[in-house]
This record gives structure tokens, C-alpha cells and sequence, in this order.
């Protein structure tokens, strides 16, 4: 009885595994992206948009944006006029964070199983190996590995991230210029 259950454990496990990869080069393969979504926080539900180019990204929410060249990280809060800038966390799989990483959890340092499996959509529960990142991950996929929400878990607090739809980005992505914020105060984290 116990052989027969590790050998399913082991199944599901392999499931898993090879959902999460079919999700990383469903990614991996349309390039430069765009991806348009619904965040809801808590009091907070707003629309917004990425585009990412390797380790280039802009996000563009109601009241903020983002830009980075994937080493340096320009935050703008248009309602209070800051500019925070800051380095890159490149290990970071939080969307409003590197949202270069965050369909990809292939490797050693996740726990990756199936929360929930349909005909037409997969759940996988994600959490870092590592005791020092807390929280769950819950990404959802459809069958061919085309990404459709992610959901952040820590303690009592959840962030859903629904993706309305994700596409190949041939244009180039905007860059932040001091010029354009001269009004805005700018406060240097690095």
C-alpha cells in the first residue's frame, strides 16, 4: 500500500513539474510580451499593464509606473510626484516586482504541486524551498501553459492577479528620462 502511494505522490509531483515548465516556455517563446491585467488587494482593484523585453520591463498601473533595464528600478507615484529608484531584484516572482520572473518557477528552490486540476485549467501551489521566503504562490494555467492568474498568499493577505491577456510586444519599451519627472521628487535607494 505504501509503494502505491509514493509512486502516485511521485506521479503528481512529475505533473507538476512538467506544468510549471510548459508555463516557463509558453512564456519563453513569445519573446518580448504584453500582458494586460485586473489586480485585486484587499481595498485596492485597479487595471493595469507590463511589457517585458529580457530583463527590460515598464508596468503601467492608474496612479503608477515602473521602469526598469534590468538592473536599476525607476518607481513612479504619480499622486504624490515621487520617483523611487532602487536595484533590480532579479530573484523577486512578485508581477508588480520583476514581472521578468514571474511565470517561472522551474528548478530546485520551488515546491511545485497541483492545488486544483480541470479539463480546462491547472492550479499549482508554489512555495519556496527556502524557510526565509514565506507565503504561497498559486499560478493558473490553462491546458496549452498560457498563464491566467496569479495569486500571492502571506498570512492573511491575498493579491490576485488576473491576466486578461498576454501577447508578443514588437515595440520597443519606453524608458524612464529624468527630464519627463522634473517636477517629482526622487529619492535614491541604491
Amino acid at each position: 500500500m505504501l509503494a502505491i502511494l509514493a509512486v502516485g505522490v511521485a506521479q503528481a509531483q512529475h505533473s507538476a513539474q512538467e506544468v510549471v515548465g510548459c508555463v516557463a516556455e509558453y512564456v519563453k517563446k513569445l519573446g518580448s510580451y504584453e500582458v494586460k491585467f485586473v489586480i485585486n488587494a484587499s481595498e485596492y482593484l485597479a487595471e493595469g499593464s507590463y511589457s517585458v523585453a529580457g530583463d527590460d520591463y515598464h508596468i503601467r498601473l492608474p496612479q503608477a509606473e515602473v521602469y526598469s533595464d534590468g538592473e536599476i528600478r525607476y518607481e513612479i507615484d504619480h499622486e504624490r510626484k515621487e520617483v523611487n529608484v532602487d536595484v533590480v531584484d532579479l530573484s523577486s516572482r512578485n508581477v508588480l516586482d520583476n514581472p521578468t520572473r514571474c511565470f517561472d518557477f522551474v528548478g530546485e528552490e520551488y515546491d511545485v504541486t497541483i492545488a486544483e486540476k480541470s479539463e480546462h485549467k491547472v492550479v499549482l501551489r508554489i512555495v519556496a524551498t527556502d524557510d526565509a521566503f514565506e507565503g504561497e504562490i498559486y499560478l493558473s494555467a490553462d491546458a496549452k501553459g498560457k498563464p491566467m492568474e496569479l495569486m500571492y498568499k502571506l498570512y492573511e493577505d491575498t493579491i490576485k492577479v488576473e491576466i486578461k491577456s498576454i501577447a508578443t510586444h514588437k515595440a520597443k519599451l519606453p524608458t524612464f528620462t529624468k527630464s519627463a519627472y522634473k517636477d517629482y521628487d526622487i529619492i535614491d535607494f541604491r
